[in-house]
């Protein structure tokens, strides 16, 4: 390593020399990559591609996409309300504007909203429920008939004053409230509609149907869907919905493209508060214009340059490779602020020029700076090699990005300082670290059992730490696409998180219902009403029940405003007279006909447009509903032929295979519940597929990459060390806080509830790629000043403060993140680098001057 270093010593003294030539060719070369970083800029937003699988759980998987393309990589949109009715005509609406839209939708499906299932509606009842509507249809008959032989208002009114004098019909009450509530709210200049169809399919709770909907994704874009999805919420903001009701959308669709865009605004917000956070930092510690400019300055050459070169090599970002961007301020400012306090140093306590100084700094640290280099590089690389692609592209980039930083440290900063002149004095004692250490120095044997107990408590807690595959973990769990997943869960709807199995004959039920991991299988026999014979035979009898209503003897013409306003001016006489008389009064509460007799009143005064508008208002749906009746008590025995093609395509592929459904029975956000529900069902059904048998096989391909990664890291720094620091007892020395550290941030997961997953699984290689930096320095530092006295009074304590506090901010910067992953990932590493600080700067001084006795 002498001779590398001593030709980092000629090429700063060459650089030196011709500064403002290397300057000249520093910027021409930034304008070049620059303008490669920004032309070819490409962000693969495809998630699929981030790991390589090729394994027989994929192979299932693309079997089942290969016969019901339709159902892979979907979109749903949620639609959810009060009313039955209001609901169903938002979904047609919804239907509607998607079918038109061939451009950005296809396969637009809301099987629980077709017209034939309407129309077989008392069919696909249970016989108890069939019976309830039978009795709430017969109480009706009367307002039926009443309506279907004369549709105006008017025949509802005439009913009305029959029943305040004689019996009243069932729901009596009822029907005055009803009115009451319209007529109001068409003197109040609002829509009056009565929403009949919740009368007769009561429900407490709020109603939902779904829509299905396949996106015509841009992969080449840095947001594949986000023309679908701006689509997708200009609907949600411009159709008339009725009131009350909601549209929410979730599906991978919605759930990759919130993740992506969490993401990246995470990245955003954390490099302009990385920014912030460093200028804090070095306008504090450093207090040299000279010094914030020229590290500020080589951050963005640099971040120009890797970017250039995350282009030419891996050709484009990940959603996780885009996390080195902020990475790398903190990997910069370590090797600027090393070489250049040590360079400040020179020119205090040495009195030499600028260029002197520049190559004492450059023989004092430039072994580290190298040695530094080399080991994260290799830290990062681990994951080349692994089936991760993302964290593999990770490794690429940060590798290079390493060489980027170190080349710009030994050229870049010697031109800066060699033309604009050397930083002006600066105190380098770090405050208060020399007592510290002095005392821990002292009390040595506390020391050193203090960290025997901390590494026995860390490799327990390091047993206990779990690994969370499901990618639900990277998310925002506040996002609309979570909090609507989670809904369809809570009401037992079909999500993308349930297990499909596919056959040439439908699947035993029975078999996979009985475990207690399922709630419900549902194939495509499900489809077809169950004791058809028996409801045909109720619905029979409802026919007769009902003949009045549906083919009524005669049907008078609407009625006119003025025969309207007549028949309730009759009404209201009526309705006076029984009020004066409470004992002749039906048995409705006195409230209920006083405010029927107010509303009444007001509609009295009221022009004849809103007499049309109440008129409108009451008959409208309820004309409907009666015509639902007509067909729906005419329906004959249903076979799967019989289902609507939208829903047998959903069921039964081309080639003829099934399709069945399995729902979970627990809460799949919990990763022990997901597992045990797929180890499960696949027991029983081996080709049992969907998104949960992905995340769980690409589970078991990340743990190897982790495991590869982890053993590469801890190989190759350690060969590396050995070779350049030729002792043993050295390189122990620099892997122990690394060791430690890795084991005390695993188990602080544990106590913290923060396991490892799919994103934040990078943390414990990179402690050993990042964290391996302080160490070098410190005991590099050490070797060449002989005691540790020395080592607390030099520039080296103070750049590793420094330089860590910005690498601490910049990965706390990323705990702010709105992406789950990525916030796991910076509080972490945050943590971890923390500890690092600690224990270097502490905690390996006691260690060397024992190691030195020894």
């Amino acid at each position: 390593m002498s001779s590398k270093n001593n030709l980092l010593v000629m090429w700063v003294t060459w650089v030196t020399r011709q500064a403002w030539l290397c300057l000249g060719l520093l910027a021409v070369t930034t304008a070049m990559l620059g303008w490669i970083a920004v032309t070819q800029f490409r962000m693969n937003s495809d998630l699929s591609d981030l790991i390589t699988q090729s394994a027989p759980w994929r192979a299932d998987f693309d079997h089942f996409e290969q016969q019901f393309p339709d159902l892979v990589r979907t979109a749903v949109v949620v639609v959810s309300g009060e009313s039955l009715k209001q609901v169903e005509l938002a979904t047609d609406q919804v239907v509607t504007y998607l079918r038109d839209r061939p451009e950005f939708f296809t396969a637009v499906a809301a099987p629980g909203s077709e017209m034939f299932f309407r129309d077989h509606a008392l069919l696909y009842m249970g016989l108890d429920d069939l019976d309830d509507m039978t009795d709430r249809l017969a109480e009706a008959q009367p307002w039926l008939t009443a309506v279907a032989q004369e549709p105006s208002l008017r025949g509802i009114l005439r009913l009305l004053g029959s029943g305040l004098e004689n019996d009243p019909p069932a729901g009596f009450a009822r029907v005055l409230e009803l009115l009451s509530d319209s007529a109001e709210s068409v003197l109040r200049g609002e829509d009056g509609t009565i929403w009949w169809s919740d009368e007769l399919f009561p429900q407490d709770g709020t109603r939902y149907q779904l829509v299905y909907l396949k996106p015509k994704s841009s992969f080449e874009q840095t947001l594949p869907d986000a023309r679908v999805m701006q689509e997708l919420r200009h609907m949600r903001d411009n159709l008339q919905l009725p009131s009350g009701v909601q549209l929410q959308f979730t599906g991978e669709l919605a759930l990759q493209h919130e993740e992506i865009e969490a993401a990246m605004t995470g990245v955003g917000m954390a490099g302009w508060l990385v920014l912030v956070l460093l200028l804090l930092v070095m306008v504090v510690g450093v207090r040299s214009g000279k010094i914030i400019a020229a590290t500020f300055a080589m951050l963005a050459i640099g971040i120009l340059w890797t970017s250039a070169y995350a282009m030419l090599t891996v050709g484009e970002y990940n959603t996780l490779s885009l996390v080195f961007i902020v990475m790398f301020f903190g990997l910069g400012v370590d090797f600027a602020l090393h070489f250049s306090l040590r360079f400040q140093e020179s020119i205090n306590h040495e009195g030499v020029d600028a260029a002197s100084a520049l190559l004492t700094s450059t023989r004092s640290v430039g072994r580290a700076i190298t040695l530094c280099t080399l080991t994260t590089a290799l830290g990062f690389l681990g994951f080349w090699p692994t089936d991760y692609q993302g964290l593999a592209d990770l490794g690429v980039i940060s590798a290079g990005g390493m060489v980027v930083a170190w080349f710009l440290t030994f050229t870049f900063l010697p031109a800066f300082y060699a033309v604009c002149g050397p930083p002006r004095p600066h105190r380098m004692d770090l405050l208060t670290g020399e007592r510290v250490v002095r005392a821990l120095i002292a009390r040595r044997p506390w020391v050193i059992t203090c960290v025997v107990v901390l590494a026995l408590a860390g490799a327990y807690g390091t047993t206990r730490a779990s690994f969370d595959y499901s990618v639900l973990a990277l998310k925002d769990p506040n996002s609309e696409s979570m909090q609507a997943l989670r809904t369809l869960q809570r009401e037992k709807l079909s999500t993308d998180y349930q297990l499909v199995v596919l056959g040439e004959a439908q699947i035993e039920k029975a078999t996979l219902q009985q475990l207690a991991v399922v709630d419900e299988v549902r194939s495509a026999a499900d489809w077809l009403p169950e004791d058809q014979q028996d409801k045909l035979f109720t619905i029979g009898d409802l026919q007769l029940m009902l003949w009045s209503a549906i083919n009524p003897q005669h049907n008078q013409q609407p009625a006119h405003p003025q025969a309207l306003r007549a028949r309730g001016q009759d009404l209201l006489t009526r309705l006076e007279a029984v009020l004066l008389m409470p004992n002749a009064a039906p048995d409705v509460a006195p409230q209920t006909l006083e405010r029927f007799r107010e509303q009444l009143m007001g509609m009295l005064s009221a022009a004849d447009e809103q007499w049309l508008q109440w008129q409108d208002g009451v008959l409208e749906q309820l004309l409907t509903e009666l015509a639902w009746i007509r067909r729906a008590t005419q329906v004959g025995e249903v076979s799967f032929a019989d289902l609507p093609g939208t829903v047998r395509s959903r069921l039964v592929s081309a080639d003829g295979e099934y399709l069945s459904i399995v729902l979970p029975q627990h809460d799949i956000a919990d990763v022990d519940a997901l597992s045990d529900f797929i180890t499960e069902v696949r027991q029983m059904a081996p080709q049992a597929t969907g998104r949960p048998v992905i995340e769980w096989g690409v589970g078991g391909i990340v743990v190897t990459a982790f495991q590869q990664a982890l053993v590469f890291a801890l190989v190759s720094i350690t060969l590396v060390l050995s070779i350049a620091l030729r002792s043993a007892k050295a390189v122990l020395l620099i892997m122990l806080p690394l060791a430690l550290t890795a084991m005390i941030t695993l188990s602080l997961g544990v106590v913290f509830g923060l396991p490892i997953n799919m994103a934040n699984i990078l943390v414990i290689p990179l402690i050993f790629g990042l964290g391996v930096d302080n160490g070098i320095h410190v005991v590099d530092r050490y070797l060449g000043e002989g005691d540790v006295e020395h080592l607390m009074h030099s520039s080296t304590p103070r750049a590793v403060l420094l330089s860590t506090l910005t690498t601490i901010g910049a990965f706390a910067a990323l705990s702010i993140s709105p992406h789950a992953g990525t916030a796991s990932i910076g509080l972490l590493l945050a943590i971890a680098v923390g500890l690092l600080l600690l224990i270097t700067l502490f905690v390996l001084p006691v260690l060397l001057t024992a190691s030195k006795r020894g």
